[in-house]
């Protein structure tokens, strides 16, 4: 019995040391997957110009006549730069391919509205302050590569800098934004992503987020491509939170034309102390091409017309009696219907194949000459080869072979000709050329390969079955090497 549960401890002991490396190993992976987070995986190529937001940060530039958040057509020179027409911002610090917008405070302390629209302060000894005041300042941009926080929590997702964002003891509105025009088309389906993480205390602690109840982060798709960012052509993504950790933020919208814009967005509730966001990892990308247009559909009416019959019910007085008759009544209506006229089949492909047959005499490497028959193909329209048919035209032709026997063949060709035209075999003789002088002796003796009609049509005798009668030859006028043939 003691052996018995000295056997169990030692096994239960043993389960144990097996199970508590793999809780504390899966413990540490899904630590490790919460600090460091990955990009999701992209849906073809990104359109973005530095999604990265990597690089060195330079000072935004705007026109004076311009929002501060619509950069200059180039960049100021921060030691030599027009102040006359241009406004440098000093405390908004974005990467190449990116612009920063934030709502402008009020500081005009003497409108009668200013607690209601935006106020940059709520210190104003001189007037009454509401209660729910909350100050308003357009944030400071900077990147996070040597920032403060780099001995801290880690502020980017991926590279070797990301864009940080703040406002100190006051709330903002305020974001980032670039406008893409290439790489997709009209009737795009797109989708915008972006990583961007929530540091908002009322302590110095950097690792730990509280007082706040929300920090308002969005990202959207203005699909018009617009640089207002209170366009109410923007796409907004809902309200999402990610306090102290990256999460990734994503929208889809439908171009409407050559040219989007991107944005991101943060809008805190409380002015506490530490207001701090973090953007990185961007992307935006063709989730879904744009659905051909369907093609027109032409209609023409069709009318016709339709007997309707009805029953009528009448009905009289005749003294005291109520007499009720019914009739048929018969009425024809015209009624007119659309259908849909069929685009007929594009002529392109309307052609078919034509086979062309032809003799030809060839004389071999061997010296010996042969008839063979040549055939090719072509290919012609429909209409043409609807309208056309065959003929076949055989003739004769003496020739001379390589071993000096002459010989008479007959050519056949195959010629296309309308159809209207009936198709006729056409049988022609064709003058004879080469043909001999009768030698003066008016014999001729046979060779072999010789035919009867051969020699008539050498020495010009017609028609050639004289020779026959002149020789005393009858049907089927057989001669033989050697035999002498009278002439004339």
């Amino acid at each position: 019995m003691q052996r018995n549960r000295l056997i169990a401890v030692i096994l239960i002991t043993a389960l144990m040391l097996l199970i508590v490396p793999l809780t504390v190993s899966a413990a540490a992976n899904v630590a490790d997957d919460k600090a460091a987070p990955q990009p999701a995986e992209s849906i073809g190529p990104n359109l973005l110009s530095n999604p990265g937001l990597e690089g060195r940060y330079i000072q935004q530039c705007s026109l004076r006549n311009d929002p501060p958040w619509v950069p200059a057509p180039t960049p100021c020179d921060p030691e030599n730069y027009d102040y006359a027409s241009r406004a440098l911002w000093a405390t908004a610090q974005v990467p190449a391919g990116w612009a920063a917008w934030w709502r402008v405070p009020n500081s005009n302390y003497d409108d009668p509205n200013y607690y209601n629209s935006f106020p940059h302060s709520c210190q104003d000894t001189k007037k009454h302050v509401p209660a729910d005041c909350r100050p308003w300042h357009n944030p400071e941009f900077r990147d996070t590569a040597g920032g403060p926080q780099e001995t801290g929590p880690a502020r980017r997702i991926e590279g070797e800098n990301s864009q940080k964002y703040f406002t100190f003891y006051t709330v903002h509105d305020a974001g980032l934004y670039q406008i893409v025009n290439q790489g997709f088309k009209k009737g795009d389906r797109l989708r915008f992503s972006a990583y961007m993480m929530a540091w908002s205390s009322t302590e110095n602690d950097p690792s730990k987020s509280t007082g706040q109840s929300t920090m308002g982060m969005q990202v959207g798709i203005d699909p018009y491509g617009g640089n207002n960012p209170w366009s109410p052509n923007i796409v907004w993504a809902p309200v999402q939170e990610s306090w102290d950790t990256f999460s990734q933020f994503a929208v889809e919208a439908v171009a409407q034309g050559n040219m989007v814009s991107v944005w991101t967005r943060s809008q805190p509730t409380f002015a506490i102390q530490h207001n701090d966001v973090y953007v990185d990892a961007a992307s935006l990308n063709v989730v879904a091409a744009a659905k051909p247009a369907p093609k027109p559909v032409t209609t023409r009416p069709v009318t016709s017309t339709k007997i309707v019959t009805t029953t009528k019910v009448t009905t009289r007085t005749v003294g005291t009696r109520v007499i009720t008759s019914t009739a048929l009544v018969t009425s024809t209506v015209v009624v007119t219907r659309y259908v849909a006229i069929t685009t007929p089949a594009s002529t392109a492909a309307a052609t078919t194949k034509r086979v062309i047959t032809s003799t030809k005499v060839v004389t071999g490497s061997d010296g010996l000459t042969r008839t063979v028959i040549v055939t090719s193909t072509i290919t012609v329209p429909v209409s043409t080869a609807l309208a056309t048919t065959k003929q076949v035209v055989t003739s004769t032709k003496v020739v001379t072979g390589s071993n000096g026997v002459t010989r008479t063949v007959i050519v056949t060709s195959t010629i296309t000709v309308p159809a209207s035209k009936p198709t006729t075999t056409v049988t022609t003789t064709k003058p004879v050329s080469g043909t001999q002088p009768i030698p003066a002796s008016g014999i001729y003796t046979v060779m072999r390969g010789d035919t009867l009609i051969a020699i008539a049509r050498r020495f010009g005798i017609t028609p050639w079955w004289k020779l026959g009668e002149i020789n005393g030859l009858k049907e089927p006028y057989k001669i033989e090497v050697g035999q002498v043939l009278k002439l004339r």
